[in-house]
């Protein structure tokens, strides 16, 4: 059995998981720790909540993921820094080896979701992309069973590409990402920038275009519409650069299902640079399967891949 610790904001979540990526027992803390070190103290307490109410010994445990937010370097077992927890090359593998005798691999939470839907799908091999639509953008990319890392553990920040130069600025700093434009975050935008319908509701959240648009207003439409455009001219780039055998789509908003995922689709099939040559593979675009456990999954079985 496999332990998996999902690292959020507000709080820590761990999962005991089986060979078949189920989670057998669960486990979390509230978290807002000032420092690496106590985050990580935090994710020892978390897995150990997990285990004890599963009743299950640290024995019987093979391998234990970390997925967190920001830079992380599993050849040296270290969170190197994320721009909402203190980390400064934080040793997460030398504290979990001090305490179990088990195999510690570290990665970023949005690449531990790949990872955990790329296994979900029972297809684990060829080409795979991952994007996660929430407060940013996200993802992770996996190549014959390696999972792209980078240079420096940043590789797959997806939102961090370039949609309108010169657009709206990003909370990276820089102007026109993808993410500005393609998150929840920028969904709601949209909407509060609409006003009309929108400027009477009390809350706008994620669901209120496609509500609206389900009802039939016509600004919810158009907000709904643009901002799946904007979503798919990035999956577009996706599919032409990596041609990936598939390419999921995460995050809360993906449970829309196909009133996202098939404008989508069709306008990859219009656009990718593969449209209209006959008798060949094109890439498989879906929603993820997984939801909020995929964190805990994916970083469980990080050490099944390279």
């Amino acid at each position: 059995m496999y332990v998996g610790i999902d690292v959020g904001g507000t709080a820590i979540k761990a999962g005991v998981v089986d060979e078949k990526g189920n989670i057998i027992s669960r486990g979390s803390v509230d978290s807002r720790p000032d420092s690496g070190a106590e985050t990580v103290r935090l994710m020892y307490v978390a897995m150990t909540h997990a285990l004890d109410r599963g009743m299950i010994s640290r024995g019987d445990i093979t391998a234990v993921g970390i997925g967190s937010t920001g830079l992380c370097d599993n050849r040296r077992g270290t969170v190197i820094y994320s721009p909402n927890i203190a980390y400064d090359n934080t040793p997460v593998r030398e504290y979990f080896m001090e305490r179990i005798d088990a195999r510690i691999d570290v990665g970023n939470d949005a690449n531990c979701a790949a990872v955990g839907e790329y296994f979900a799908s029972g297809e684990s091999r060829g080409s795979f992309v991952f994007v996660t639509l929430g407060t940013g953008v996200g993802g992770g990319i996996i190549i014959d069973n390696k999972l792209l890392r980078g240079v420096n553990g940043g590789a797959g920040e997806l939102g961090h590409t370039t949609l309108f130069p010169g657009g709206r600025r990003c909370g990276c700093g820089r102007e026109g990402c993808w993410e500005a434009y393609a998150s929840v975050t920028g969904l709601i935008r949209d909407a509060e920038e609409r006003g009309g319908w929108f400027a009477a509701r009390q809350k706008i959240d994620g669901r209120t275009p496609f509500e609206g648009a389900a009802a039939g207003i016509p600004e919810a439409v158009e907000v709904r519409d643009n901002w799946i455009r904007n979503v798919a001219i990035g999956v577009n780039n996706l599919v032409n650069i990596f041609q990936p055998d598939r390419l999921v789509i995460g995050g809360a908003i993906s449970r829309e299902g196909d009133t996202l995922i098939s404008p989508i689709r069709e306008f990859v099939s219009k656009n990718a640079y593969t449209r209209g040559v006959s008798g060949i593979r094109q890439t498989e675009i879906s929603a993820a399967r997984l939801g909020n456990d995929a964190g805990i999954v994916g970083a469980a079985f990080l050490h099944k891949i390279q």
